[in-house]
């Protein structure tokens, strides 16, 4: 059996007779009995009696009927939501993201996206660029937003914001100079991101640098977050290298203030990473016209 066949069957009973489920059919009274024949060939019975101008349900037939109904509306229901999915109207998407582009860029382009489009499920797992990336080859995500781009020809790499690592400080007490020879930045405690996030492989030459210059340089403290990396400098724990992004309102308010060292800033950029074989779907490919003007 069919769903044209079970869809012919309840539009007999609905109507009581083969001529007018035809018409409400739109279909010819003679592929109406040749449903309904081939419904009861399938089922091994007879599913409709006729007598007095009317037709009936059997025994079989009222059993099927209850059958029938949910089988066509449940394929109904299916199409229905397959084409608010190719639509982008709902669905699900999940975005693996590191610090930066998870709490500072995602969000505002997020507002929008769902402002347009309201019946989808967004989940947003924030860890670092090595994870989130390792999330997205695994199959674990739809979309990787990254700070660093890897060396996988799976993945396929977009940039869509520009960003900044600079050196900060607390603006008072000793630590407040506001430009460091490179000599002077061995005697300072730098605070940096853990290996791995995109910030750190940012900073990975200055670093690398601050490591071999000096025997007796200050001691680092490496800390898993942006948001842990921020307070210690805050405390006056030491000099911290962020994203411009992280640390905007504390420079605006006096908390923190910029150090200038020979190599920095840096500059970077952030990416949207895909999977290269996997089709985006509908919902992704309207979020990325938003994160990306230009792919529109």
């Amino acid at each position: 059996m069919d769903i044209d066949q079970l869809r012919t069957f309840l539009a007999v009973l609905d109507h009581g007779s083969f001529s007018r489920a035809a018409e409400a059919l739109q279909i010819g009274q003679s592929t109406v009995s040749f449903h309904v024949k081939a419904l009861e060939t399938a089922v091994g019975a007879r599913v409709l009696d006729r007598y007095g101008g009317k037709v009936r349900p059997t025994a079989t037939g009222s059993v099927l009927r209850r059958y029938a109904l949910r089988l066509v509306s449940l394929r109904d229901e299916t199409l229905a939501r397959l084409r608010e999915e190719e639509s982008g109207e709902a669905g699900r998407l999940t975005i693996a993201a590191s610090t930066i582009p998870g709490e500072y860029l995602l969000p505002t382009v997020l507002a929008q996206f769902l402002a347009q489009h309201p019946r989808v499920e967004v989940s947003v797992d924030i860890s670092d660029s090595r994870v989130a990336l390792a999330r997205l080859v695994a199959h674990e995500c739809d979309l990787a937003l990254v700070g660093s781009r890897a060396r996988d020809k799976r993945l396929v790499f977009t940039p869509f914001a520009e960003d900044e690592v600079i050196l900060v400080a607390r603006t008072d007490g000793a630590a407040a100079r506001s430009r460091l020879s490179t000599r002077e930045l061995q005697s300072v405690r730098l605070i940096v991101r853990e290996e791995g996030s995109g910030t750190r492989e940012a900073i990975a030459p200055l670093l690398s640098r601050h490591a071999s210059d000096r025997v007796d340089r200050a001691t680092p403290v490496q800390a898993g977050s942006t948001e842990a990396v921020r307070r210690c400098a805050l405390q006056g724990i030491g000099m911290a290298l962020l994203s411009r992004r992280a640390v905007a309102e504390d420079l605006a308010a006096g908390r923190l203030r910029v150090v200038q060292t020979p190599g920095l800033p840096v500059r970077r950029s952030f990416y949207a990473a895909r999977l290269r074989t996997a089709t985006p779907s509908a919902a992704m490919q309207s979020l990325l016209q938003i994160l990306i003007p230009k792919t529109r």
